[in-house]
């Protein structure tokens, strides 16, 4: 938990040092232009200090001048208000404390560097927001799909790909953007709680999803398709329904070896999307005819 909000500590405790220094330096101006020097020169002196010294021996420093500044300044006979003097005694541990636990948060932003790899391929497999893999594991799924169904001449494989995006999102997103993500996620659980097991759900980015089913007869196939659809289109966001751009492609030994590439294959469920889109305005047009 602390780690998740580590940047966030790190930068307020920058934060509280400046304020720290800003008001303390205020306070100085309100006295004595030799009290104003003497705090100046303790915040520089308790930043590098907080900066270099180890923790336990900067505890001890500030033990050791905190005894020894008020053994001077309150015990002994030193001409000057209290509040001077409490100024004086109170600027070196406040700022060097803060700077001490301002460097041991920033110093721990370093695990982020140490595990940027873990966190690159993290992002490159899995979608936060709808909690599905990516199209990095898809690639590698499909291209073992398309090895198979190549050597496995008796076995006759097939696989069907069935993609779904969410139009006019990017419009959407850019005035509601809590609304986008809990849409996406809700989008994504209907197609988990709908789909098959034997199905295989994927994140492509750009509001689009890609379901990979494994030999389903063509009746139980548009089934479910129809199934997903129809709960689809009953998804509100913001007292609006999403629309949606649906295409499909079967593959077996027939033609598996025009979509060798998973890109192959999404470029053909690209166009198939863009000619229903055009196929549906062109029928509006008649229609108003």
């Amino acid at each position: 938990m602390f780690r998740r909000h580590l940047v966030d500590w790190g930068l307020l405790t920058l934060s509280f040092i400046i304020l720290a220094c800003v008001l303390l330096m205020w306070l100085a101006g309100q006295t004595s232009s030799l009290i104003f020097n003497s705090i100046t020169v303790i915040i520089s002196l308790g930043v590098l200090a907080g900066c270099i010294i180890p923790q336990i021996a900067l505890t001890w420093l500030i033990i050791f001048l905190t005894t020894i500044g008020s053994a001077s300044l309150l015990l002994g006979y030193v001409v000057m208000p209290t509040f001077q003097k409490l100024l004086l005694l109170s600027t070196f541990p406040i700022i060097a404390s803060l700077t001490a636990l301002a460097k041991q948060i920033i110093g721990a932003w370093g695990w982020i560097d140490r595990n940027r790899t873990d966190i690159n391929n993290y992002i490159a497999h899995y979608n936060p927001v709808v909690k599905l893999k990516s199209k990095y594991d898809a690639t590698h799924l499909y291209h073992k799909e398309v090895r198979f169904i190549i050597n496995e001449e008796k076995a006759k494989l097939r696989i069907d790909l069935n993609m779904i995006q969410w139009v006019h999102s990017k419009q959407f997103r850019q005035f509601h953007e809590e609304e986008y993500k809990e849409t996406l996620h809700s989008i994504s659980k209907i197609l988990k709680d709908l789909r098959f097991p034997s199905e295989q759900i994927y994140y492509l980015g750009n509001e689009t999803f890609l379901i990979i089913s494994y030999a389903l007869d063509q009746e139980t196939l548009t089934y479910k398709n129809a199934q997903t659809q129809a709960s689809l289109k009953k998804l509100s966001s913001f007292q609006t329904l999403p629309q949606y751009k649906w295409a499909s492609l079967h593959i077996n030994r027939k033609n598996v070896y025009d979509y060798m590439e998973l890109n192959d294959a999404l470029r053909y469920l690209t166009r198939e999307m863009e000619t229903d889109l055009v196929i549906e305005y062109l029928k509006g047009v008649e229609s108003c005819d």
